[in-house]
C-alpha cells in the first residue's frame, strides 16, 4: 500500500503551490481568493526509490457554512486517512491565532507531523521561523514553495518518515482515468460512488468543482487515480478568472490522464457541449469511454439507448471507436465496467503491433480495396509503427495527393479489423516514397 501524506493549514498559506512542487508543475489551482481549494487531491509522487501519496487539502477555517463545512469533513478525512502529516504556516505572516487550534488537532491525530514553514524565500528570513516552534512539534522545516528552496530537504524528511516500504520495485505507476463533462450530469458523484466516500463535494449548484481533483482509489485489489474535473461549458467564455482556470485545470488534467471517461446525462442525451468535448480528448489523443450517467431515471430504456445511438452518429462520427455504457452512480448501476474496461483500452494504447503482421494487413486492404484518382492508382510500399500511446502508424506511398480522407479510413478501419485497438485512437500518417524505392 501507498503511504499518505498529507498537506494541511489555514486557507492561503501556500499548500496547494506546495502541492504543485511536489507533483513537479501547476496542477492545483493557486488563487488569491481562500478556499479555491475545495475537495482532498491526491497524487502520486515517487523520490529516490518510494512511492507515496500526497493529498492537498482545503484550508481549515471556522466558518461555519455549508461548503465550509463540507471542507472540514474533507479535511477530517484526510488527516484521518494519512500516515504522515505536513502543517503549513505562513512565515511572512506569522502565528496566526487559529494556528494553536489546529495544531492542537493535528496532534491530536498521533501521526507523525513536519511543520512546514512556507514563504521563506531566502537565508536572511529564517529567523521568521523561529516562532513557530512553540506550535510545539519537533520537526520544523522552512521552504519556499513558490522558488522551491529547501524541497530537496523536506522530501528527504519524508523519505526517512516513510521507511523501508512502499519501494519503485515491482511498482507500476498509477492508471490515471479522468473524467470529464458538462456541469451537473454526476461526475463527482461517480468518483464517490467508486470510492464509496465523500471524497468529492457534491452541490445543486452548477461549478461546485473548481480545479481537477485526483483521487486515490483501490478497485479490485488494483489502484487507479481517478480525476474528477469542472464542468466544461459550450462557448469559449468565462464568467470569471476562476472558471477560466477551472478549465485550464480540466485541459492540463487531460495532458495528464491515461483514459478519459466522458460523463453525459442520460436525461440530456449527447449534445453539442459533449461534442466539443469529445473533439478535445481526441485532439489530446486519448483513449475514451462514454459513461452515460443517471440510468436508473430512465423509464422507457430501449428507446433512449435508440435515440444515444443516433446522436452517436450524427455528432460523433469519428468516435465509433470508443465503448459506450449506461450507468448509474448513486445505485452504482454497471460502474465496475469502466474497470472492467480501462486495463483492456490501456492496454490496446500501448500496443506495438509485429511488423509483418502489419505488412500483411496493409497487403490485404490494398488487394481487397485498391485506390485510384485522376487515372492514378495509389501504392504503399510499407507501413511501420514508431510508437504507441496512442497506436501510429507512418505508411510510405507514392503519391501524397492520392492519399484521400475516405482511404485513410477504410485503412484504420483494416487496422481495427485486424488488431482491435478497443477504446483507442489510432494515428496513420503518410509520407512520399521515391519511385526508385518502389523498384527495390
Amino acid at each position: 500500500m501507498y503511504k499518505k501524506v498529507a498537506i494541511v493549514g489555514r486557507p492561503n498559506v501556500g499548500k496547494s503551490t506546495l502541492f504543485n512542487r511536489f507533483i513537479g508543475r501547476k496542477k492545483a489551482i493557486v488563487h488569491s481568493i481562500a478556499g479555491t481549494t475545495r475537495d482532498r487531491n491526491d497524487y502520486e509522487v515517487v523520490w529516490k526509490d518510494k512511492h507515496f501519496i500526497v493529498t492537498d487539502t482545503a484550508g481549515w477555517s471556522s466558518d461555519v457554512s455549508e461548503f465550509s463545512e463540507s471542507m472540514s469533513q474533507q479535511l477530517n478525512l484526510a488527516i484521518e486517512s494519512s500516515d504522515i502529516i505536513l502543517f503549513v504556516v505562513d512565515g511572512k505572516r506569522g502565528i496566526h491565532p487559529y494556528e494553536p487550534v489546529i495544531a492542537k488537532s493535528v496532534r491530536a491525530s498521533k501521526k507523525p507531523v513536519i511543520l512546514v514553514v512556507n514563504k521563506i524565500d531566502t537565508i536572511r528570513e529564517e529567523v521568521k521561523s523561529y516562532e513557530f516552534y512553540q506550535l510545539g512539534f519537533e520537526t520544523v522545516i522552512s521552504v519556499s514553495s513558490t522558488h522551491g528552496r529547501n524541497m530537496v530537504e523536506l522530501l528527504e524528511t519524508i523519505y526517512d518518515m516513510i521507511g523501508d516500504t512502499d519501494t519503485v520495485e515491482n511498482k507500476e505507476d498509477l492508471l490515471k482515468i479522468i473524467f470529464v463533462g458538462k456541469p451537473n450530469v454526476g461526475k463527482s458523484s461517480l468518483v464517490n460512488s467508486i470510492t464509496q466516500q465523500n471524497r468529492c463535494i457534491v452541490h445543486n449548484v452548477p461549478g461546485t468543482t473548481r480545479d481537477s481533483l485526483s483521487v486515490h482509489a483501490t478497485y479490485n485489489e488494483t489502484d487507479y487515480l481517478l480525476i474528477d474535473t469542472a464542468g466544461l461549458h459550450r462557448g469559449n467564455k468565462q464568467k470569471d478568472d476562476l472558471e477560466y482556470l477551472s478549465t485550464l485545470s480540466t485541459n492540463y488534467a487531460l495532458d495528464d490522464a491515461d483514459i478519459a471517461v466522458l460523463v453525459a446525462d442520460a436525461e440530456q442525451g449527447i449534445g453539442e457541449t459533449e461534442a466539443k468535448i469529445l473533439g478535445m480528448i481526441i485532439e489530446k489523443k486519448k483513449p475514451c469511454i462514454i459513461a452515460v450517467n443517471k440510468w436508473d431515471l430512465i423509464e422507457d430504456k430501449e428507446d433512449r439507448i435508440k435515440l444515444f445511438q443516433q446522436q452517436l452518429e450524427e455528432k460523433l462520427k469519428f468516435l465509433t471507436w470508443a465503448d459506450i455504457i449506461f450507468i448509474s452512480a448513486k445505485t452504482r448501476q454497471r460502474v465496475d465496467r469502466i474497470f472492467r474496461l480501462a486495463p483492456i483500452i490501456y492496454r490496446e494504447y500501448s500496443k506495438m503491433v509485429p511488423p509483418e503482421d502489419l505488412r500483411e494487413a496493409i497487403r490485404y486492404a490494398t488487394d481487397k480495396t485498391p485506390f485510384a484518382r485522376k487515372g492514378k492508382v495509389l501504392k504503399i510500399k510499407d507501413i511501420e509503427q514508431p510508437v504507441t500511446k496512442p497506436p501510429t502508424f507512418r505508411i510510405a506511398v507514392n503519391d501524397l495527393e492520392l492519399v484521400h480522407f475516405s482511404y485513410k479510413r477504410y485503412l484504420e478501419n483494416i487496422l481495427r479489423e485486424k488488431f482491435s485497438f478497443k477504446g483507442t485512437p489510432i494515428i496513420l500518417k503518410f509520407r512520399k516514397i521515391s519511385k526508385e524505392k518502389f523498384k527495390d
